[in-house]
């Protein structure tokens, strides 16, 4: 197996770096909504409410970590590929939940629309 790679930082704050199987992934920081706690309790996924890193190969394949780790951009690659190992898999969802996830965004949507007036 090949072993991890140095990390490429890029100027938008992303970062690449080769996982040892030899694949790329970069990993960028999706931040903290700024929205009301009421808007915020109608999203999915709490533990993500603070933000999260999605890592995306250059195969497709993405992942999601939360919390952020502290200081991830300084991590080497064989770090970054241990959140990596951690991250959950940010696979489409099945139909059942696409429909609460829908209620809950076009829920959300309505809120922050109303808040804007």
């Amino acid at each position: 197996m090949p072993q991890s790679s140095a990390v490429t930082r890029h100027a938008s704050g992303a970062l690449d770096f080769r996982d040892n199987a030899g694949t790329r992934w970069t990993v960028s920081e999706i931040p903290q909504f700024d929205f009301s706690a009421k808007l915020m309790a109608l999203l999915p996924h709490p533990e993500r409410r603070q933000g999260w890193l999605l890592f995306e190969s250059e195969h497709g394949e993405r992942r999601r970590l939360a919390p952020i780790p502290e200081n991830w951009r300084a991590l080497p690659a064989i770090l970054l590929e241990q959140h990596l190992q951690r991250a959950a898999s940010a696979a489409a969802c099945p139909s059942a939940r696409d429909a609460v996830v829908r209620r809950r965004v076009s829920a959300a949507t309505r809120e922050l629309v109303s808040q804007l007036r």
